[in-house]
């Protein structure tokens, strides 16, 4: 029933955006960490793909909100081994971590973002700083070798985006684009467990702008 609401938002929002301003798609890399009470665990490598759509709030474009469908993988790993017991839905259940193991998130989700630009009196180079909400679903979460049933992990994670960057123009049409920043979770992961995932991402795109052909 989330999955099914959380879609439905998302088509409302590219049906009633299409054809207007300004589209954009990046992709890069995530540098993860998961923050686990009774393990330590390293930064992993993933990937982040980000396809957006910006509407303009004022002339000159300095100030936008950008709605941004996202697929990204986060991955972090045990620096130690360990067990705990807990109980899901009811039932005892142990987990354990294995020292080197990774653990993997697969997610896909939607982040609309407030993006302010500077530099509006030159056309070429504009940097911009953004923060928003993002809302995502784990599609798929792996401990090691072995995928975890949907009742070991939450849902629906919600978070926070935090970013700045720059755009430089390649043609009447087209911006070039690279995006840095960190993400947080506001909520866990695994079920029953404090498992929240904090990142350091970056990215490069390009940006289409349907008109207004210089800013």
């Amino acid at each position: 029933m989330k999955k099914n609401l959380l879609f439905i938002c998302l088509a409302f929002v590219l049906s009633g955006s299409y054809a207007q301003y300004r589209w954009e798609v990046s992709g890069g890399a995530t540098f993860s960490k998961l923050n686990l009470d009774n393990v330590d665990t390293n930064r992993g490598t993933g990937f982040y793909f980000n396809a957006g759509y910006g509407y303009m709030l004022d002339d000159r474009a300095k100030t936008s909100i950008v709605f941004s469908l996202e697929a990204l993988q986060r991955r972090s790993t045990f620096a130690d081994t360990a067990s705990e017991s807990i109980e899901i839905n009811g039932e005892p259940f142990t987990v354990r971590y294995n020292e080197g193991d990774e653990i993997k998130a697969f997610q896909i989700g939607f982040s609309p973002k407030f993006r302010v630009i500077t530099g509006q009196n030159t056309d070429n180079f504009r940097a911009f700083f953004q923060v928003g909400p993002s809302f995502r679903v784990n599609a798929k979460v792996e401990n090691g070798d072995k995928k975890l049933s949907t009742q070991d992990y939450e849902q629906i994670v919600l978070g926070g985006v935090y970013g700045a960057g720059f755009s430089i123009a390649t043609g009447e049409m087209f911006d070039f684009m690279i995006d840095v920043g960190v993400m947080n979770d506001f909520i866990d992961n695994l079920t029953d467990q404090n498992s929240k995932f904090f990142d350091i991402y970056a990215r490069v795109g390009i940006r289409y702008r349907v008109y207004d052909a210089r800013r």
